[in-house]
């Protein structure tokens, strides 16, 4: 009963999802190239154009120069600092020897009258004097580095400054681009959704219906993935209100459908059990019968053992009978009879009782 479907019709319902899933997919691709490249119609903007282009521009001039004297002073400060590791070195070498030297003197003069002693005390004093004059070099190196870097510092701070200070209206002049390439986004779906919302309404019986279902997906795709999460959040404002009349009018439009729905169905229980099975498609009834759903109420078929489910007790809808020839029980919205192929004019027409047989 399942499978009561025809394979063509299977086969053709599979490929048109295909080609509706195809045309979508070559319309997206073609919408998000233009969406993305709605912002190019408007100049980007940067915290930098709302800035004093002047006084920008020479700050940025003064920190490179400030810059490039940096590298000559470090070089500078390295120099002179290898020049007093170099004093130093010498320095203790030379007491390293004088020390020695004293220790291990043979000579009877005293060393207050030694010349040789205060030769080498000279040496000494002189070493010691390179010593701390290339300490005061470096002192000075490092002064002027620590000087520059602190200049360097400082412009980078105005720079800093004169950035924030133009923060907001930067940030004004972008929430209004924002806003700007927001409408364009909307200007460029919303009729797209609205067309999409004509074709379900209007067009889903019609034999091109594959392609407008692509048209629909595409559209769908385009408001809700391309377009909702761009919108502007004003502090959520924009986005709770935006989703909310989305939901209000979903909501609305689903309430009546069903409202319409169950009043249908309460029309078509007011008329009479023939005219009723035969307004159901055919195969919509054999599935739903499948599915153990009335095909005419679509509620659930109910069973007992021992007990034949001829009729719907919800809606009184003629669900199975005996064929009239070889007494075989089919359903009743079967064309023919699966044992004998006695016509469906017989199944479906009501066994008449013998008092009424005509005579």
């Amino acid at each position: 009963m399942a499978k009561s479907t025809r394979r063509p019709q299977k086969i053709y319902a599979i490929v048109m999802w295909v080609l509706s899933v195809i045309f979508a997919g070559f319309l997206i691709g073609l919408g998000s190239l233009v969406i993305r490249d709605i912002p190019r119609v408007d100049k980007q903007l940067t915290v930098d154009s709302f800035v004093d282009a002047d006084q920008l521009a020479s700050l940025y001039s003064r920190e490179q120069e400030l810059k490039d004297q940096l590298t000559p002073l470090r070089r500078v400060s390295e120099d002179v600092i290898q020049t007093r590791v170099s004093a130093r070195a010498d320095y203790n070498a030379a007491k390293a020897r004088f020390d020695n030297w004293i220790s291990t003197r043979t000579a009877t003069q005293t060393a207050a009258t030694n010349p040789e002693v205060l030769s080498r005390t000279q040496q000494l004093e002189a070493l010691s004097a390179r010593v701390r004059e290339a300490g005061r070099a470096v002192e000075t190196a490092e002064t002027a580095l620590r000087t520059q870097e602190r200049n360097v510092s400082d412009t980078r701070s105005e720079i800093s400054q004169l950035r924030t200070d133009a923060q907001p209206a930067y940030r004004k002049a972008r929430r209004a681009q924002d806003l700007r390439v927001f409408g364009f986004r909307l200007m460029l779906t919303l009729p797209l959704l609205l067309a999409a919302a004509w074709m379900v309404m209007r067009k889903r019986g019609s034999a091109y219906w594959p392609l407008y279902r692509g048209f629909v997906l595409f559209s769908g795709f385009a408001f809700f993935v391309e377009l909702v999460p761009y919108l502007p959040s004003y502090g959520g404002y924009v986005r709770y209100t935006v989703g909310i009349l989305m939901v209000a009018v979903a909501g609305y439009f689903l309430i009546k459908q069903m409202r319409k729905y169950l009043e249908r169905k309460q029309e078509e229980e007011a008329r009479s059990e023939a005219e009723r099975r035969k307004s159901i498609d055919y195969e919509t009834a054999l599935k739903k019968i499948a599915a153990k759903s009335c095909p005419g109420c679509d509620r659930s078929i109910v069973t007992r053992d021992g007990v034949h489910s001829d009729y719907c007790v919800h809606c009184g809808i003629h669900l199975q009978r005996e064929c009239p020839s070889c007494k075989t029980r089919n359903v009743t919205f079967h064309r023919f009879c699966l044992s004998c192929g006695t016509e469906n004019e017989e199944l479906v027409k009501p066994a008449l009782p013998p008092s009424a047989a005509p005579a």
